[in-house]
């Protein structure tokens, strides 16, 4: 029965998922690779399923065998009001992946400003490191994506964390010739002239790929 309310579950059929419940299914019951029926409802952004799963015991803060919760999964795919809902159910924001990652790490990576926004709103943790020494900022700056970058900074986020090869956010948004993000994080005060562990600035970086436009606004700026 339990492998019935997973397939229901993964097909989104909630008059199904009820009956199997009702009948003595497992909301917790999980396939071979950890999932959960709250962890496939989540990933799939089916929010009423996830409603009717929490409401009738599912774990909230439940993780596969890769560590991925459904509050990873639902950040991942910017289901923000799934995200919302889990977060109201006391979801775990500090859980993270097989890699570290974090919640507001995956919603950064892909540019998801409202589930950013609800993360940050409750209280999840701006300058966390994944195990490459990433922050949420390194993700947004990699990606170019502004308005997440500025949130994370209006409300703490550290500009000079390095990662583990002592690249800041800037050096990351200035080898991605990200110009909007770069010019953001400096008037930001991110400090123009850091290194990275081979000695790099970002100056040196925009001058190796030979991006005039990045040279200028960097010397603008005070690069040396």
């Amino acid at each position: 029965m339990d492998d019935k309310l997973l397939r229901a579950t993964a097909d989104g059929d909630l008059e199904k998922v009820k009956a199997l419940i009702d009948k003595g299914a497992d909301p917790n019951a999980s396939d071979e690779y950890g999932y959960t029926p709250l962890i496939l409802a989540a990933s799939e952004g089916r929010v009423e399923l996830v409603k009717e799963l929490l409401a009738r015991g599912a774990n909230v803060n439940v993780c596969s065998s890769s560590r991925w919760t459904p509050l990873l999964w639902a950040s991942s795919m910017g289901h923000a009001e799934l995200v919302e809902l889990l977060l109201k159910h006391n979801a775990d924001t500090e859980a993270a992946d097989q890699y570290g990652a974090t919640s507001l790490m995956k919603a950064c990576r892909r540019g998801h400003l409202a589930v950013v926004k609800l993360l940050v709103s409750h209280k999840a943790n701006l300058n966390a490191v994944d195990d490459y020494g990433w922050t949420p900022l390194m993700r947004a700056s990699r990606r170019g994506y502004v308005q997440v970058a500025e949130t994370l900074i209006e409300h703490g986020a550290d500009l000079e964390a390095k990662d583990q090869y002592g690249a800041t956010a800037l050096i990351i948004g200035v080898s991605e010739s990200h110009m909007e993000l770069t010019r953001l994080l400096l008037d930001k005060g991110a400090q123009i002239n850091a290194t990275d562990r081979n000695g790099w600035t970002a100056l040196k970086w925009a001058m190796s790929m030979g991006n005039k436009q990045m040279i200028k606004l960097l010397e603008s700026y005070g690069a040396k």
